[in-house]
């Protein structure tokens, strides 16, 4: 406890947030939130540190469980390193094929990868620079192979309790662990500008404290035009409020404009690219039913030339003493005819849009560092009556496992996919996907 207060005693008004590459960071802190001891709301990534650190500080050690202190360890841990005023890291990777891993965590999306970066912290500022160079990228289209990109830069600078951002950082909007409407893992990050607000648990208004802690961020950006996202502009906004203790409520709309001059409608995935603006407006909660298990949902409608609305609802219970914490979960995702499906394509996939999907699985983390998940999956694809392509998909379920290892100073990652597919003409057909991932970071 003195450990976290003296970190909270620190300047942090410009320290980097929690990012959406952790899983089992996560897993450490919704099993905190269960239990009432995080009290910032944890439904939109990042996840400023200011306020986490907050809640730590407010924690006394000794009333834990020991599941709990083993989490509140994992969290104090990252949030000590992440201090430090300078940050160096050097990441390898690969894959054998596109992995179609959804979630936190980090995505393969080429052959191989080298990443460089660098992050520095003032008093009220921070930045970090990273450069990635790839080859064959599974998301390379006929205006560029995506060989090189500044992915995970950003720049921020505090004034008060709010914090101005420029960025290309992963995002995760809602209370899902596997799926997002707004934000996912699945594509490379948006460049924006943002504003949002520091510190959820200092009061908005006076006249407002029945909202609880209150979080904001409304931003401007782009698509990495990338396939399958392409060009687009976009500006989306979202309100995180925690009434109770235990509910979180989660409000979000966004506007997509497709850059038509460089949307080729002959490149791969066309048929499944906006051809109108979309304007999306969402709302999520996070209902915690005990200090170990918690029931989720989100709804999400869409309106372009047609409107539709989307759904899902999930849930997540946590067990552990002191040598291992699990989280075990369960998802549902309905995406009616026509809510557009720009957002789910996974790089290098090959399947019509998904109708409905279904996941379960865990993930298990220990205090050595060693960590693990497993995922099982089913997605179920739309079909067009007025398709005669027997090759088309209908069904695909699929394994994920994944195992995460301390390699001196480093840390060394490992995902496996094992994939079973029908088609229209019953034909079955199995394949598989492989990728690692070394990282040092000092």
């Amino acid at each position: 406890m003195a450990l976290a207060a003296v970190l909270f005693t620190q300047q942090l008004h410009a320290t980097p947030w929690l990012k959406t590459d952790d899983p089992y960071l996560q897993q450490s802190l919704q099993q905190l939130a269960n239990a009432g001891l995080i009290t910032t709301p944890v439904n939109t990534w990042p996840v400023m540190w200011q306020p986490i650190l907050q809640d730590l500080a407010n924690i006394d050690v000794n009333q834990l469980s020991a599941a709990q202190q083993q989490a509140f360890y994992r969290i104090q841990s990252a949030a000590s390193f992440s201090q430090q005023t300078q940050i160096k890291s050097l990441a390898l990777q690969g894959s054998t094929d596109p992995i179609g891993q959804q979630g936190f965590g980090v995505q393969h999306q080429q052959d191989g990868l080298l990443s460089i970066g660098a992050e520095l912290k003032g008093g009220n500022w921070a930045a970090g620079v990273f450069q990635q160079v790839r080859t064959d990228s599974y998301d390379a289209n006929e205006y560029s192979e995506n060989k090189q990109h500044w992915d995970n830069s950003y720049a921020a600078y505090t004034a008060g309790n709010w914090v101005l951002i420029a960025a290309l950082q992963p995002q995760w909007w809602g209370p899902a662990i596997h799926s997002s409407f707004n934000f996912n893992n699945q594509q490379r990050p948006t460049r924006s500008v943002q504003l949002s607000r520091l510190n959820p648990n200092t009061p908005l208004l006076n006249n407002l404290a029945w909202l609880g802690p209150v979080s904001f961020n409304i931003q401007v950006g782009s698509f990495a035009g990338t396939s399958p996202l392409r060009h687009a502009n976009y500006a989306a906004s979202r309100l995180g409020i925690k009434p109770f203790s235990k509910l979180e409520l989660g409000f979000s709309a966004r506007n997509v404009e497709p850059n038509f001059t460089e949307l080729p409608l002959q490149q791969p995935y066309s048929t499944l690219l906006p051809q109108d603006n979309l304007r999306t407006f969402g709302a999520d909660m996070r209902y915690h039913v005990s200090e170990v298990a918690a029931l989720y949902a989100e709804v999400s409608h869409q309106q372009a030339d047609k409107s539709a609305t989307g759904w899902l609802v999930g849930s997540h219970y946590h067990l552990g003493n002191d040598s291992v914490l699990i989280r075990f979960f369960a998802e549902y995702q309905q995406l009616p005819e026509h809510y557009n499906q720009w957002l789910f394509i996974e790089p290098g996939a090959e399947a019509a849009p998904i109708d409905n999907e279904w996941v379960m699985g865990l993930q298990l983390t220990t205090p050595s560092g060693k960590a693990g998940y497993l995922k099982l999956s089913q997605s179920n694809y739309q079909l067009n009556n007025n398709n005669n392509n027997l090759a088309q998909l209908k069904r695909a379920v699929a394994l994920h496992l994944g195992y995460q290892q301390p390699l001196w100073n480093s840390l060394l990652k490992l995902d496996y996919q094992l994939q079973k597919t029908d088609n229209l003409s019953d034909n079955t057909d199995f394949n598989h996907a492989i990728g690692a991932r070394w990282e040092w970071r000092w």
